[in-house]
């Protein structure tokens, strides 16, 4: 039973300087990979089986649930087992250094380096939430500013709670002024996929500070209100008569299907279903 090779199935998805794998092995043999280094910073979140690193210069056992951490750089090998009993599964998330760099440049609010993980391991189910929060933001489907949020979410919580060298973050201070602005053009412009740089921009903040105090001011994320306006329309258009499939075109999703799943979530029952009550 040993001798019959482990199957092996991934799905990937990649965006800017973000890669992001699934796996899924059933149990059977399994060929080690090789020690090896990349430029980018390698997380890892296993779902049912304990992971193995080699990893400046000690053996590593993550337990399950834990969020694995790779240093860009550094050389590490994977597990060195060659059978697995059971199946196996986990996510990888590959993301370029520039990203973290900048993040925490906006967070220190001046150049800084790029930030280190001490640790080869996090357990932190919060930090697992915003983990997996990327990879569906990532699907063609989400809108920009979700995909926007999504990493910058991950990634700011790691750099703060989990750098050794954390940038010190400064106390909030209202920017009402600088949210209306972002609002007033979000009221405007629902339809437009809109990226968290450019909405940012618009109220003259980093992206970083951008997003703490729009959540402060409004009580809810810059995507959360954009969908939120999309919903809005979408109900009035449907009311007039306008094709399901219109009104997903109109309001800014990226097809019907999209538009179903947003719809059934804030209001409780799909488009056809909402249209047949008007009638």
């Amino acid at each position: 039973m040993e001798n019959k090779a482990s199957e092996i199935s991934v799905h990937a998805w990649t965006a800017d300087g973000i890669l992001v794998e699934q796996y899924a092995y059933t149990a059977g043999s399994v060929e080690p990979l090789p020690k090896h280094s990349h430029e980018e910073y390698q997380f890892g979140l296993s779902f049912n089986c304990q992971g193995e690193y080699h990893y400046r210069g000690t053996h590593h056992s993550i337990p399950v649930g834990s969020l694995s951490v790779i240093h860009s750089g550094e050389v590490h090998s994977p597990s060195n087992r060659t059978y697995l009993p059971t199946p196996a599964h986990f996510q990888m998330m590959h993301i370029h250094p520039t990203w973290l760099h900048a993040i925490a440049a906006e967070m220190a609010e001046k150049p800084t380096h790029f930030p280190f993980f001490p640790k080869a391991f996090l357990t932190d189910p919060t930090l697992n939430h915003l983990f997996l929060a990327v990879r569906p933001a990532m699907q063609q489907q989400q809108s920009q500013l979700e995909q926007d949020l999504a990493v910058w979410g991950f990634l700011s919580y790691l750099i703060q709670h989990y750098a050794s060298d954390y940038p010190c973050v400064r106390p909030l201070k209202s920017a009402r002024t600088a949210v209306m602005l972002a609002r007033e053009y979000l009221d405007a412009h629902y339809a437009d996929d809109i990226s968290l740089e450019s909405l940012a921009a618009i109220a003259g903040l980093s992206r970083f500070h951008f997003c703490r105090v729009f959540r402060q001011e409004l009580g809810i994320s810059p995507s959360a209100y954009q969908t939120q306006l999309r919903i809005t329309h979408a109900k009035k258009l449907l009311i007039q008569g306008f094709a399901i499939a219109t009104v997903a075109e109109m309001t800014g999703f990226y097809d019907q299907s999209h538009f179903g799943w947003h719809f059934k979530r804030h209001v409780g029952v799909t488009p056809r279903r909402y249209v047949r009550k008007q009638q």
